[in-house]
């Protein structure tokens, strides 16, 4: 269920946020850190509209599945900390890794402004991640209790849970099982155009084959990889997985 944003529902958004995340703040409570939080949504909200949504989940290819809790005109809206709980992800690893595509899409995004010549700054390239701007502290468990890390948390699009998916622990298994799908994809968007596309071997030296029957000869139909692709875990018992 979709509803228009309000700050009744705002502020439901943040105290759940802040009860998740009750026992690392640090530095600042949940007084000023929720008021962060608060303005940040609200300021991204200002040029990437948002809508709250209730009672709706999202499927982690089988991994997993987390509530959506926003919904734009370009994309629906996860929150980084339960994909993270759901994929047995230390969440200061996956705050590294949303950090890191946030700073990848400003350069990207940069680059485009200059690109453009107008003078503005644009924001298209910049709704994939949504930093809640907290401050937390967490034990860091492979270090044996002697460690301490910063984390923080996000809202992520779920345009971008491919990616997340692919760079979390369930990275191998994801792309497994997700190959022959993507195969389907692929020869659907450029078809015969794959057999003008030479392959080579790993000595550098033309197989005399081409892409489409090398690289995308499938033995699965769409049906099927589309079903292995949300499969989710597939243990591997000869490598003891």
């Amino acid at each position: 269920m979709i509803y228009d944003l309000t700050t009744a529902h705002l502020l439901r958004f943040v105290g759940m946020v802040l009860d998740r995340h009750d026992d690392h703040l640090c530095n600042e409570g949940p007084t000023e850190q929720g008021s962060r939080m608060l303005k940040k949504v609200n300021a991204f909200a200002r040029h990437t509209p948002l809508r709250p949504v209730i009672d709706t989940t999202v499927d982690l290819a089988g991994f997993g599945s987390v509530p959506v809790h926003f919904e734009s005109d370009h994309d629906e809206y996860v929150l980084l900390s339960e994909c993270a709980e759901e994929l047995g992800w230390p969440l200061w690893k996956a705050h590294e890794w949303a950090e890191q595509q946030y700073l990848w899409d400003v350069r990207d995004q940069r680059q485009a402004d200059e690109e453009r010549g107008d003078g503005l700054l644009g924001y298209e390239g910049l709704r994939g991640y949504v930093d809640l701007q907290l401050d937390l502290a967490m034990d860091d468990p492979e270090a044996g209790g002697t460690h301490w890390v910063t984390a923080g948390d996000w809202l992520v699009s779920t345009d971008r849970l491919p990616w997340l998916l692919a760079c979390s622990p369930w990275g191998r298994e994801f792309v497994d099982n997700t190959m022959d799908a993507f195969g389907h994809a692929f020869v659907k968007q450029f078809g015969d155009k794959l057999r003008d596309v030479p392959t080579y071997g790993l000595d550098g030296q033309p197989t005399g084959g081409n892409a489409l029957e090398d690289l995308f000869g499938i033995d699965l139909t769409e049906e099927e990889a589309l079903r292995k692709a949300r499969r989710g875990p597939a243990l591997d018992i000869e490598e003891g997985r």
